[in-house]
């Protein structure tokens, strides 16, 4: 049975949080853009994205510069979304029962669209398969490749990328490998979308415990510590001048 696509108001939200500037969009515009990905020619590029992840790559300039260049994310965690002050029910309950995914790969699947999947490691791509096809059974997926099969050279791993001529590559990579690659893809691969899961699975519906809570309470000190530490930045004035 088909979920129910519950943002019915505003759909995109600009968000900025650890000093990347990011976009929010609900799952049902997160599916048209996806959509439209696959039919304009180039290779678009996707990431969900965690605190994990997003507290990484507060900490490098080109990390920022590459998940702002990135032309869909999609949180893992509604925290994300709850600590930048711009969470709502409808949003919350998308992240939590995967809407975005769930819907994406029963397109997928219906449209019979070629699929990649990327790890690490052969043996982990065949894995992450598995993960996929354990929520959508009969997804087209013509190849698994490992980057360890290429011995790490972003080149050979093109130029088999485009022998297999796939619709979608799916990338599960050590942070930030594949955020890296896809980007370096833009220019080389015949591709229409790269999309990166994060390293944990993707259950049917986020699972909470003690841990996530831990991690969710240190999420939201790191970003009001970043807050705070901005607001009391001196400021600039246009000529120039510090004001205290």
């Amino acid at each position: 049975m088909t979920c129910n696509l519950i943002s019915r108001g505003e759909v995109m939200k600009k968000f900025s949080i650890l000093g990347i500037s990011l976009v929010d969009l609900s799952a049902r515009e997160g599916l048209r853009q996806a959509e439209r990905f696959l039919h304009n020619g180039a290779l678009n590029t996707a990431t969900y994205i965690t605190a994990k992840t997003l507290t990484s790559a507060a900490g490098s300039q080109e990390l920022k510069e590459l998940l702002e260049d990135t032309d869909l994310t999609i949180c893992v965690e509604p925290d994300i979304l709850e600590a930048a002050g711009i969470a709502s029910a409808g949003r919350v309950r998308e992240i939590e029962e995967r809407i975005f995914l769930r819907e994406f790969l029963r397109r997928l699947a219906r449209q019979k669209e070629r699929i990649c999947i990327l790890a690490d490691t052969k043996q982990q791509a065949e894995a992450f398969a598995d993960s996929l096809l354990e929520q959508q059974g009969n997804l087209n997926i013509a190849e698994c490749k490992g980057y360890d099969e290429f011995e790490q050279q972003k080149e050979r791993m093109m130029n088999s990328l485009n022998e297999v001529a796939p619709d979608v590559i799916f990338s599960r990579m050590t942070w930030p490998l594949d955020l890296e690659l896809m980007n370096s893809g833009r220019k080389f691969l015949n591709a229409e979308l790269w999309m990166a899961l994060p390293e944990v699975k993707l259950p049917k519906r986020a699972r909470h415990d003690v841990f996530s809570g831990i991690r969710k309470k240190l999420f939201w000190k790191k970003v009001k510590n970043y807050n705070q530490e901005k607001a009391e930045e001196p400021k600039e004035e246009s000529n120039g001048h510090i004001i205290s």
